[in-house]
């Protein structure tokens, strides 16, 4: 951040003190107005001065909210494909009682190849308890979807109010507009030489965002634990990693995050899938390349999307036609600038930001993913005579499937036999290899989660299915959960709020969680309705996709 801009940060704060002091005195937050009544239930505003501006937002249930404000300039017209900037300040009075638009993606529910959302994206919202308080700790959530989909409206009501914390959940560029790396784009930033990874850097952007404002909410920026599923559990990797995030978060959570330890891409690999897309898009000219993507509509990059990057083509094709399984190996770039060397290499070396890590992945990881995803997707059930070919769609070779089919023979339900063997390769494994790595360097701590969650599938039995527990953690509006799931969310909410206040899960009467080891035995907390500790997180199964090269070791 520039001089300038700091001066001016600090000059707007002095001049807003002198006509705000009085009424800030009287309230730490902001000022509420007379409750007005949505759909029975008591809402009141509250104001909050930031550095841009005022916002008004809402106390809704017992919960301050503030909605969608922006932490960065829209990356828009000349700045798509640039690092995202500081949000500009507004003149009057914000409203952030609502949501903004989500980022644009793909829609994938209507069938459609297009796109949903908005480009203009970067907003994030705030959550906190109404009642007084200071320096209380802050979740940074990032949102799951494989970074194509998804977006920040998380409800987290319940898990601020039983947590006594505050949560910001965040959004982030998606997809093309996220991470399309191209030589034009490249050589226009001389500074850095590098493109891509731009998804990244908005997640930056916003934890610079919460240190700088989240201290007028009562939030603690020395406090800050980052923390996502899925596709936001890689996010957390990369800020584990991206040496622009140092300073900017004390803890790490990371949720299922299938991405983590798949190879880094080079550049260049990224730079000619760019230029790929750039050809489908008419962007061929190297000299025109740039003002042509920047020209190109929102819709046209995800109505070619599936033809430049499609991961897993045998299961496109037999499976689900024109639409691909969203996601793929890797998609973040070693570019020099926001990763200088790959993930795995940083873990085992402990070139990473060493902070306390949490760590998690769910018993039935893929049933979700893998099986009740790719039907809503249009995806048939899969037969038992063709398990061998949906094996090498998702390993990505036949001799490799031929030997994944004899370690995991094919069971009564074919699409749980799949579902089950990408749980154990795509989640499983890579998260204990990812554990043992940074054990080795920092407090680490390893659960799998073998609770069933609430949703309910009438194609394929769901069991302790991909996002289980974040559902039990933050609470889930849709039907009565099972005292089971009950006792379940109450005691992992226990765990993350000590986490996220001490850097350690431990505390009370609950099973003492250790940490995990820097060994192979995967020592981790068995996350079922009675906890306990145990060790070889499927271990004969890890074993087997090291021996065939699924489950890439660098050189430690």
């Amino acid at each position: 951040m520039v001089f300038e801009e700091i001066g001016g940060r600090m000059l707007r704060r002095t001049l807003e003190s002198l006509w705000m002091v009085g009424w800030l005195l009287l309230c730490w937050v902001g000022c509420v107005d007379s409750p007005t009544r949505v759909g029975g239930e008591s809402v009141v505003d509250v104001t909050v001065a930031v550095s841009q501006g005022v916002l008004i937002g809402k106390v809704e249930q017992g919960v301050r909210h503030f909605r969608g404000i922006p932490f960065a300039a829209p990356p828009i017209g000349a700045r798509r494909f640039r690092s995202p900037l500081p949000p500009s300040a507004w003149s009057g009075d914000r409203d952030a009682g609502t949501f903004a638009p989500r980022c644009a993606q793909l829609e994938i529910a209507s069938g459609r190849r297009g796109s949903m959302g908005a480009e203009d994206c970067l907003y994030l919202n705030v959550a906190l308890p109404d009642r007084t308080s200071v320096a209380r700790p802050v979740l940074v959530w990032i949102h799951g979807g494989g970074r194509r989909v998804g977006d920040g409206r998380r409800d987290v009501a319940e898990f601020v109010r039983e947590t006594d914390t505050l949560v910001v959940s965040i959004q982030y560029r998606l997809d093309h507009l996220a991470f399309l790396a191209h030589p034009a784009l490249t050589a226009e930033d001389p500074a850095r030489l590098a493109s891509g990874n731009y998804g990244f850097e908005d997640a930056i952007q916003a934890l610079r965002w919460v240190r700088d404002e989240v201290s007028v909410f009562g939030g603690d920026p020395q406090n800050v634990t980052i923390a996502g599923l899925s596709g936001g559990g890689t996010m957390v990797c990369g800020l584990l990693v991206a040496p622009e995030a140092a300073g900017l978060f004390h803890r790490a959570i990371i949720q299922s995050g299938g991405g983590c330890w798949f190879p880094t891409e080079p550049i260049e690999l990224g730079e000619e899938r760019g230029a790929r897309a750039a050809n489908e898009l008419g962007c061929t000219d190297p000299a025109t390349a740039t003002r042509c993507l920047r020209s190109r509509s929102v819709d046209a990059f995800f109505r070619i999307a599936p033809t430049v990057d499609n991961p897993f083509p045998a299961l496109s094709v037999q499976w689900f036609g024109a639409q691909p399984i969203l996601g793929g190996r890797s998609g973040h770039l070693v570019d020099g600038h926001v990763f200088p060397r790959s993930w795995p290499h940083a873990f085992l070396s402990g070139a990473f930001h060493r902070v306390p890590i949490m760590i998690s992945v769910t018993e039935h990881e893929g049933r979700r993913v893998y099986g009740e995803l790719m039907y809503r997707m249009g995806a048939r059930p899969i037969e038992a005579e063709q398990y061998p070919l949906a094996l090498t769609g998702l390993l990505g070779s036949e001799a490799l499937a031929e030997r994944a089919a004899l370690r995991f023979p094919v069971g009564d339900s074919p699409s749980e036999s799949f579902s089950d063997v990408a749980t154990e390769a795509h989640y499983t494994c890579p998260h204990a290899e990812l554990a043992a790595a940074t054990a080795a360097h920092t407090p680490t701590w390893l659960y799998r989660f073998r609770v069933d969650g609430p949703r309910k599938s009438d194609r394929i039995e769901l069991g302790a299915y991909h996002g289980a527990d974040t559902e039990l953690l933050f609470g889930r509006e849709r039907g009565a959960l099972k005292p089971e799931q009950e006792r379940a969310a109450e005691r992992l909410r226990r765990y993350v709020g000590r986490f996220m206040r001490n850097g350690d899960p431990n505390g009370g009467t609950d099973v003492i969680w250790p940490r995990q080891d820097s060994t192979s035995r995967a020592q981790h907390l068995d996350f079922g309705d009675t906890p306990r500790v145990a060790e070889g997180l499927e271990a004969s199964a890890c074993a087997f996709l090291r021996e065939v090269g699924w489950v890439e070791l660098p050189v430690r």
